[in-house]
């Protein structure tokens, strides 16, 4: 079968730019047929992929979307299977590929990375737990460390230091589609944010405005704007100080924009009533609306263009991999 998704080329893609945020799938203990369920999901030149570890993908596929804000209709949700199917059928043959060319693995390799996934969490404990919540051993999270490393590099060398983009061809792509280097009038702001629902007691929004009118009484006397949004902003925001960096109108809730764009660059704001609860707002710059220069943005083209070839001849070389490969599949 020579079908490719555009989906399952981002994923290879993801690999090969060395940003895999995805965590690495999992190989399940047991392999017993529940409900009905076919063993497996896919038999790919004789090697298996599980039905449970499919199931793990679609599961995982499906919470990011979530975290999104976005579900899958139902009309698409057979789709999405297949293409999460798709997916795993591509790595899978990706990696065997490697094996056939000899690429190897280092152990220290393997060591490194885990090490460096370790170190993501501060108590050794919790490493351990999730571990324990994806029934996997710290030896298969090894081998998955091992097969995604034997990828990229496989995928390194056919496709991507094959790949060049030159100075010409980015000239050319910026001089035709100015429209898309047009910039709106932007600023970038900082917020304290105190949480308070819109439909919540009086006395709740009475305490957390007066939270703000203290933090406003110590801006007023040279304290650090973000220094107190790391220590008081309930917002993600605080860990950068409360910089939600640039924006441009239609961004953000119209109240908080409405105060952010009255504002002159170094001032702050009187307290903002949101949705989200009670602001202050710092503006630090202010940038007129206007066409972006080639230099500041050539090499965000150089990048973009790269990367469109590399997904163009992943999904050529992945279509010559299925070719030649005997997949069955058990998905409906």
């Amino acid at each position: 079968m020579k079908h490719v998704s555009i989906w399952s080329t981002t994923v290879a893609l993801v690999i090969v730019c060395g940003i895999l945020l995805m965590p690495l799938m999992v190989v399940a203990e047991e392999a017993a047929k529940e409900d009905g369920k076919p063993e497996n999901a896919a038999v790919v030149n004789g090697t298996e992929i599980s039905y449970k570890d499919f199931e793990w993908e679609l599961d995982l596929y499906v919470q990011r979307l979530q975290a999104q804000g976005m579900q899958i209709p139902e009309h698409l949700q057979v789709q999405v299977r297949q293409e999460v199917l798709n997916d795993l059928i591509n790595r899978e043959l990706i990696f065997q590929e490697s094996v056939k060319q000899g690429i190897a693995v280092t152990d220290e390799d393997v060591d490194r990375e885990l090490a460096a996934i370790k170190q993501r969490y501060p108590d050794p404990k919790q490493f351990d737990t999730i571990l324990q919540s994806m029934k996997m051993s710290e030896e298969k999270l090894k081998g998955q460390i091992a097969q995604r490393s034997a990828i990229t590099a496989l995928l390194e060398k056919e496709i991507v230091t094959k790949v060049d983009v030159g100075a010409t061809e980015v000239k050319a792509y910026y001089d035709d589609h100015p429209e898309m280097f047009e910039r709106p009038e932007e600023v970038r702001a900082r917020h304290v944010l105190i949480k308070v629902a819109p439909d919540a007691e009086a006395e709740a929004k009475a305490e957390a405005r007066q939270k703000l009118v203290g933090i406003k009484e110590k801006l007023d006397g040279g304290a650090d704007f973000a220094e107190l949004a790391e220590a008081h902003s309930e917002c993600p925001s605080s860990q950068n100080g409360g910089d939600l960096g640039f924006f441009g109108k239609g961004k953000m809730v119209p109240a908080f924009e409405a105060a952010a764009f009255a504002l002159a660059p170094g001032t702050v704001s009187d307290i903002v009533e949101t949705d989200f609860g009670y602001h202050l707002i710092k503006v630090e710059e202010q940038r007129d609306a206007g066409t972006m220069g080639f230099e500041e943005v050539k090499s965000r083209i150089a990048d973009n263009l790269r990367n469109e070839k590399i997904q163009k001849e992943l999904v050529a070389y992945l279509e010559k991999l299925r070719d030649t490969a005997k997949i069955e599949k058990f998905v409906p």
